[in-house]
């Protein structure tokens, strides 16, 4: 990239005193008349049309104030090569910074810990009742089968009794036997009616004792889902608490290097949950990648944007080094206290100083200048240069030169890139190699 071309504030206010003073003495003279106008072929000029922003500094990518979710004291502090971390430590994600002593959180753990045991105790004890419920549903069952091979001996035998009786009813209607056989035969009827009623209330009885015991199984079955979801809500609180408890262990959210260490062994962290005023444990600064800021005044706001190449130099502390970049975003906005809008061009670490072409680290804190880069004439497309006299103002206030075209004099509106006293850069408006009339005052 060629080097920006630079000029103080001072120089560049002096030369447009120069160039206005030589504008009015000319639009004066041609007030006057015309005199003799000596003709000029417009030269052409390598040059870059920048604007110089003083006081840009340097930022980390990311500065994070890290604070402790819980209170609690400073168990240990974190090491990087056996060396406690501390200002100036590298660290890497991850790496823990400080571990924190809660001792009501490992209390609180001891106990939910405890409340899993005795669900999954009661899981035990629930599985071991459905297995004796499920064997009295099978005895009641086996027993309802025994009483249900009663009943069909009973019905025989009642069946029986009542085709003797029958049959002894008809010989006593004969004659053939007395009325005592009738009874005894009636009698033994009557009994084998009992015997069956009997077994039928048996099998009401079985049945009975077989829905008990289903009902059992049921509800031990019920007792089994209740304790396995005690012991899920016990997980789940456990879970939840080692989780919490990870909190305790305060590590670096990214790469970066310590800025700010509030903490020593023993001091109580206040909790930075629904406290705003906690103070942070550790500043940590992202250095791999930089941030260069610089406010642009309002007069230079529409000159400015993102992707414009940039170059950072003049820095404190790097003497003769200059880096260069891109502007990756500006605010878009003015500050209506300042009147100016910030724009930030981002920097990996580390850079290549384009003077020497070396690497350096460019550290937060650094302060310099940014020089934008707005428009860029080569060699191939050279900006178009004239001497201060063929350039006239004027009285609505805009810049021109007379261009002869066609053998004859057009005054064409132009666009100042810059003066110098000597010459004037044409920014638009004009082209290389084109014929202009400088202006003389006639004698």
């Amino acid at each position: 990239m060629p080097t920006p071309f630079n000029r103080s504030h001072t120089t560049r206010w002096l030369q447009d005193v120069v160039l206005t003073t030589a504008f009015v003495a000319i639009t004066a003279a041609t007030h006057q008349a015309w005199g003799q106008a000596p003709t000029i072929t417009v030269k052409g000029r390598e040059y870059q049309e920048t604007v110089d922003l003083p006081g840009a500094s340097v930022h980390g990518f990311q500065v994070t104030e890290i604070r402790a979710k819980f209170g609690g004291y400073v168990k240990s502090i974190g090491k990087i090569n056996d060396l406690e971390i501390d200002v100036g430590s590298k660290v890497n994600q991850g790496d823990v910074l400080a571990v924190l002593d809660i001792p009501e959180m490992q209390n609180k753990l001891a106990e939910k810990t405890a409340v899993i045991m005795q669900a999954k105790s009661v899981v035990t004890q629930s599985e071991a009742a459905i297995a004796e419920a499920e064997s009295a549903v099978i005895q009641s069952k086996a027993a309802l089968d025994q009483v249900h091979s009663r009943t069909a001996e009973k019905q025989a035998m009642l069946k029986l009794n009542e085709t003797r009786f029958r049959r002894l009813n008809k010989l006593a209607s004969n004659g053939s036997i007395g009325q005592e056989n009738i009874d005894e035969a009636q009698f033994e009827v009557e009994v084998a009616q009992a015997n069956l009623a009997s077994v039928q209330a048996d099998i009401r009885a079985a049945e009975a004792q077989i829905q008990a015991a289903e009902a059992k199984v049921a509800k031990t079955r019920a007792d089994k889902v209740s304790a396995l979801a005690n012991v899920k809500v016990g997980e789940s609180a456990v879970d939840h608490l080692k989780t919490l408890m990870n909190y305790t262990v305060i590590t670096a959210p990214y790469d970066g290097v310590i800025t700010k260490r509030m903490i020593d062994l023993g001091s109580y962290v206040q909790p930075a949950e629904n406290n705003s005023a906690a103070m942070p444990v550790f500043q940590l600064t992202q250095t791999s990648k930089v941030r260069v800021m610089v406010a642009v005044s309002n007069n230079n706001v529409s000159r400015v944007e993102a992707g414009q190449p940039v170059v950072f130099d003049s820095i404190g502390g790097l003497p003769g080094q200059a880096f260069a970049g891109t502007i990756t975003r500006t605010a878009g906005t003015l500050d209506p206290k300042t009147r100016t809008m910030q724009i930030e061009v981002q920097l990996k670490n580390p850079v290549i100083d384009t003077v020497s072409g070396n690497k350096v680290e460019l550290k937060p804190g650094l302060y310099g200048s940014l020089t934008v880069i707005c428009k860029e004439w080569t060699s191939d497309n050279p900006l178009p240069i004239v001497p201060t006299t063929a350039v006239g103002k004027s009285s609505s206030g805009n810049y021109f030169v007379t261009v002869i075209e066609d053998g004859k004099r057009t005054r064409r509106t132009v666009t100042i890139g810059f003066n110098d006293a000597a010459d004037v850069g044409i920014s638009s408006g004009l082209k290389v190699g084109e014929k202009v009339t400088k202006f003389v005052a006639r004698r």
